[in-house]
């Protein structure tokens, strides 16, 4: 409810319009206070140069919560492992920051839900995008400048346990087996590890040993098998398309891969294919990774060095937004390609 007070009686209450200031002496003209400010002892005398003897304020009913108390009661409820927030709200919304290098998790059903009950609003960045820390991931605050305390419990009551989180990426190692005859034998000169190793790097998963073999499958099976019980991850690069001697993904099921998942509905890359032994996960990467900024690889790779299981359904949902856009400048990964 507002009502119209004495300036000098208003200290610790809440604005509920604006205040302009305009003074062509000093090339003036904008606003002094904005609705929301709790005055203070000091404005009275800027707000009596302003002319204003009264000012309308919010008077809260027991059953109202102010906007700023809101955003933070909600901020909190929100947050899951490895967030911070704003100290105190800005225009009554507390921005939710990273505060490790990790992959971004959101509750997107929970999420939902809590943008449905009415006064409470948070949007957020992508789940499962990698973030830096300090990088805004979410923002929160409430519709009107106060909210029903009964929609503020509610909402909290849904996000209590956190719908954001961010996992971290910690320092893991990569066995990398380059496959084809004409690399083993000479013929032409790799260039997937200078063009993978450093993608994974970036992950902070150093490439502790690469071999190159021929197109040999039980060679591709026997190596496969090995890394995987020496790595945190194997990648492989060659032999993954659709000719007769083409055989790295027969050896990634032959050795034992569990949730094999050959090809995806992602341009380019469609023909990566994943796999798991043991929890770790295998990876073919296609061609496309020497000709394009941004494929299928790197687009699960985050989430690959972060433990995620990738499933064949999330797998087949990629199709919806999985052709590049091919644009003249690559903003990867600030695009739709690969968004849900």
């Amino acid at each position: 409810m507002k009502r119209k007070v004495k300036v000098e009686d208003a200290i610790g209450m809440v604005l509920v319009h604006d205040i302009t200031e305009v003074n062509p002496e000093k090339g003036i003209k904008g606003r002094a206070f904005k609705k929301g400010h709790i005055i203070r002892e000091e404005d009275v005398e800027k707000l009596k140069n302003l002319g204003k003897e009264y000012v309308y304020v919010l008077e809260l009913g027991e059953d109202e919560v102010h906007e700023d108390e809101a955003a933070k009661v909600l901020a909190d409820a929100l947050m899951g492992e490895n967030l911070y927030r704003d100290e105190e709200p800005k225009e009554g919304k507390i921005v939710i920051y990273s505060k490790v290098f990790g992959v971004v998790k959101v509750d997107t059903e929970k999420l939902l839900k809590f943008n449905m009950v009415g006064e409470p609003s948070c949007p957020t960045i992508h789940t499962n995008m990698w973030v830096k820390p300090g990088q805004k991931v979410a923002a929160v605050r409430i519709i009107s400048l106060t909210a029903p305390k009964e929609q503020i419990e509610k909402a909290v009551e849904i996000a209590k346990d956190g719908i954001i989180r961010v996992i971290p990426f910690t320092q893991k190692r990569a066995g990398m087996i380059i496959t084809g005859n004409e690399v083993y034998y000479g013929r032409i000169k790799d260039k997937f590890y200078e063009k993978l190793r450093p993608k994974l790097e970036f992950f902070k998963c150093e490439v502790a040993e690469k071999v190159i073999l021929p197109d040999d499958e039980e060679k591709i099976r026997e190596k496969i098998e090995e890394f995987s019980k020496k790595y945190d991850i194997v990648v492989l690069t060659g032999g993954t398309s659709v000719d007769p001697d083409d055989v790295t993904y027969r050896a990634i099921k032959k050795a034992g891969a569990e949730n094999f998942i050959r090809g995806n509905p992602i341009q380019p890359g469609n023909m990566l294919t994943l796999g798991w032994i043991k929890g770790k996960p295998i990876v073919a990467v296609p061609a496309a990774a020497l000709f394009f900024k941004a494929t299928s690889f790197d687009i699960w790779l985050p989430r690959l060095l972060v433990g995620d299981v990738i499933t064949k359904e999330e797998v087949a949902s990629k199709g919806h937004g999985g052709l590049c856009h091919s644009c003249p400048v690559c903003v990867f990964p600030i695009c739709p390609f690969g968004r849900p």
